[in-house]
């Protein structure tokens, strides 16, 4: 036969095992919506990336289209100055005749005889050496 002291720790154990399943399927319910947000949130930056890589291509293409755009004016400046420069060449090689030296008198001064000499500097009046008192160099001011 049973006992009243087995039915109540039967009845302990039954309502502990209740307490238990109850905590369990709150713990469920937060973590199946958690796992709800992050998919949510997963699908999100997933499209995020899709929309960053169309417009990663977009933008190397347009860079791509600058840079033949780019290429191709260079090319035509380049092309251009050329013409340019061989053009103006040959019309001053044709009106080119020779030409017969002539000999200039030289004539000097006294002041285009004297030779050039180095003189060192000096500090212009005004000015004045001071020692700067962190590097002990001297600094002109």
């Amino acid at each position: 036969m049973i006992s009243l002291d087995q039915v109540l720790l039967l009845e302990q154990k039954v309502e502990s095992a209740v307490e238990k399943i109850t905590q369990l399927q709150a713990e469920n319910d937060a973590l199946r919506s958690k796992c709800s947000e992050l998919t949510n949130a997963l699908s999100s930056k997933t499209e995020q990336l899709s929309s960053f890589e169309q417009d990663q291509g977009r933008i190397e293409n347009g860079i791509l289209k600058a840079l033949d755009r780019l290429n191709s004016i260079e090319n035509s400046v380049l092309k251009a100055g050329s013409e340019s420069a061989s053009a103006a060449v040959k019309p001053a090689a044709e009106k080119e005749q020779p030409k017969q030296a002539v000999e200039v008198p030289h004539t000097q001064n006294a002041a285009s005889a004297a030779p050039v000499q180095n003189i060192p500097r000096t500090p212009a009046a005004g000015t004045e050496e001071k020692k700067s008192e962190s590097s002990g160099q001297f600094d002109i001011f």
